[in-house]
């Protein structure tokens, strides 16, 4: 196939799918953009009636206050006239205001709202629950200041405001009017939703509806009920019931979407609706619009996207065929150059008929290409100089070559034995070391079992005197347990000669018992009772005798036993301590080897790593003179070749045609 014909499918295919891809991409950005601006007139269109209300709630409520400001003002102004008459004084005149301006009739604004005087330092001088408070503090006060400072020195504000019997704040408003001459503010103020009131929905009913139909759909307003306020066919119709009523009612401010079908449609359709709410109010006014509505601005661009894309395609068909035939044009008379040069003739060049300025890359490719056979021939020319010489050198290095690998090869041998004597001698070292380390490691081992023997020989020694110490005290209890029982022996003889005194007790009462007769024959048995108790008495002070009398002798037998065991315990601790010096003998010695067998482990080391590094360079030298020896093994072998190699080289320069002894050939 030709590059034409390539150029037309390729570039053909790929304008196809570029303009295709481009016009895809395009539709969508501008479908979304005009999706976007279409969205963006319904909501502005949503919050333009909102502000509509708002402005009308406030031109409302400001107008109703400035004439309560103003009637109490020109109460003021009536009351100072006549004390600047001398029918009142200041007092009465203030009296007299303060009785009008509390009169619930007079004095009322809006549902819950009244008027008040307050003077320039912030004291409310008449008031109807607060007279005499200082209200400078408040956070509203700023703003009455802002608007005394005006020109007029009077203005509308709003701020919030929360009694102590609600919950939240709440949007309050006031307009303040200044009586200079006594230092007054006239300000009635009430709450912002109770001059709802004054709004008559009839008023701009007919605006408010025409919002939705200047984007091609249709608005209503809705109550907080769901109620529609104002509406073209279901005006006070309650629609609370439907979810999208119910989102709009819960969310306040937004955009949904939502099916709905009128009346005359068979199916409903997709629908955008966007609310905004009237605190003030509690409004709801809704914009909407059939969706399919904002895409019928798009089929218009649809079709000028297609016809663009189209054009585009045709115009870039017609480039790439023009563009295709030139550059095919060019391409074959680098095909003429290369058929002729493969034949051997590189006299022909390429020649451009474009102006300089017009030349294209291929153009600047073909005179790049003359220069490049033309320093092509100059290496040609000078590689048969080249040639010639070469051959000449090859002889001298041919019989240069096998002298070097004949005494390469005698060292290459001497270098090996050397590396052999070596690397005996290297084994011999590491097995040194090797025994070296086992020494080290035993005479560690033996320090430290020395020093584990020190250590329980001086615990040894701990022990025996706290043993010699404890039988000591064994001793001295057995001594006082001695003592003791002599004790006990007399406390026995005091019972015995008790019970001796007891026993010839019982028997006269005995006998006395006897004599009396039946009145003493009870007390005769307790007399009775009474001797038998004393006989048994003395005889368990007997048992008790012999019983002190065993732990008597055991008593003496053991101190006896304990004191031939301290001496022993006092052979045993020299003992011990004769054996403790010899340990420290020890320990010292098994020391001193310790670290003499790790000096030696040392040195040896650093021998082990000195002969490594003799047995490295050596084996790197005979590397070095096996490489020489094979090198020039090489060398021989190559320049045996490079003959070869120089008779064909000088085969093939003959083949190539250099020079032209006519003017050379040039291919325009």
């Amino acid at each position: 196939m030709k590059t034409s014909s390539k150029m037309i499918y390729i570039f053909g295919g790929a304008s196809l799918v570029i303009f295709v891809l481009v016009g895809f991409i395009l539709q969508l950005v501008v479908k979304n953009t005009i999706l976007t601006l279409q969205e963006e007139h319904l909501k502005s269109g949503s919050i333009m009636a909102r502000q509509e209300l708002v402005n009308i709630i406030d031109v409302s409520t400001k107008k109703t206050l400035k004439t309560a400001s103003d009637k109490g003002k020109n109460i003021v102004e009536h009351y100072y006239n006549k004390f600047l008459q001398g029918e009142l004084t200041k007092d009465q005149a203030m009296e007299e205001i303060r009785k009008i301006v509390l009169d619930p009739q007079f004095g009322k604004v809006g549902d819950t709202g009244y008027l008040a005087i307050v003077s320039g330092n912030g004291v409310l001088a008449v008031h109807p629950k607060s007279e005499g408070v200082n209200v400078s503090g408040a956070s509203f006060w700023p703003k009455v200041q802002e608007s005394l400072n005006s020109k007029d020195k009077e203005g509308y504000f709003e701020y919030d405001w929360q009694n102590t019997d609600e919950t939240a704040p709440r949007k309050k408003v006031g307009y303040i009017t200044y009586f200079e001459p006594w230092d007054l503010i006239i300000w009635p103020a009430s709450y912002k939703s109770e001059f709802k009131s004054l709004i008559d929905i009839n008023d701009f009913k007919e605006e408010l509806l025409n919002v939705g139909t200047l984007f091609g759909g249709y608005s209503y307003v809705l109550d907080g009920t769901g109620t529609l306020i104002a509406h073209k066919e279901k005006e006070n119709e309650n629609i609370s019931n439907y979810d999208f009523v119910k989102k709009m009612l819960l969310q306040k401010n937004g955009r949904l979407e939502y099916l709905w079908a009128n009346t005359e449609e068979e199916e409903p359709t997709l629908r955008i609706m966007y609310f905004s709410y009237v605190e003030e109010l509690d409004w709801l006014v809704c914009v909407g619009v059939v969706k399919s509505i904002l895409y019928e601005p798009l089929n218009f661009v649809n079709l000028l996207i297609v016809i663009g894309c189209i054009v585009a395609i045709i115009i870039f068909l017609g480039l790439s065929i023009i563009i295709g035939k030139m550059i095919s044009n060019k391409i074959n008379k680098f095909q003429t150059i290369f058929e002729i040069s493969n034949k051997g003739d590189l006299t022909p060049t390429y020649q451009s008929t474009a102006y300089p300025i017009f030349r294209d890359e291929i153009d600047i490719m073909g005179l790049d290409f003359n220069n490049f056979i033309g320093g092509y021939k100059e290496v040609l020319n000078n590689l048969r100089a080249i040639t010639d010489k070469i051959v000449e050198l090859i002889q001298n290095l041919s019989s240069s070559s096998q002298e070097t690998s004949s005494i390469a090869n005698q060292q290459a041998a001497a270098v090996k034995e050397i590396v052999s004597t070596m690397e005996d001698v290297d084994q011999l070292s590491k097995s040194i070391e090797k025994k070296i380390q086992e020494i080290t490691n035993i005479a560690d081992n033996t320090q430290t079992i020395v020093k584990s023997g020190f250590e329980k020989v001086t615990e040894s020694i701990t022990k025996m005197e706290e043993i010699n110490d404890a039988n000591k005290v064994t001793i001295n209890g057995i001594k006082f347990l001695s003592e003791q029982i002599d004790n006990i022996w007399n406390i026995v003889n005091m019972i015995n000669g008790i019970a001796d005194q007891t026993k010839i007790i019982a028997f006269n009462a005995e006998l006395e018992a006897s004599a009396a007769g039946e009145a003493g024959k009870n007390f005769q048995i307790v007399a009775t009772e009474i001797r038998r108790l004393a006989d048994s008495t003395v005889h368990s002070t007997n048992e008790i005798k012999e019983r002190i009398t065993e732990i008597q002798k055991s008593s003496d037998q053991l101190i006896l036993t304990s004191e031939d065991g301290t001496e022993k315990i006092k052979e045993g601790n020299n003992l011990t301590k004769d054996i403790n010096s010899m340990f420290k003998d020890i320990l010292s010695t098994a020391e001193t080897s310790s670290d003499s067998t790790k000096q030696i482990s040392k040195s040896i080391n650093q021998q082990v790593v000195t002969f490594e590094q003799i047995l490295i360079a050596i084996k790197q030298i005979s590397e070095g003179v096996d490489n020489i020896a094979g090198a020039t093994r090489e060398t021989a072998g190559a320049s045996d070749s490079l003959v070869g190699v120089s008779e064909k080289l000088e085969n093939i320069l003959s083949k190539y045609k250099l020079e032209n002894k006519m003017e050379g050939t040039d291919l325009e």
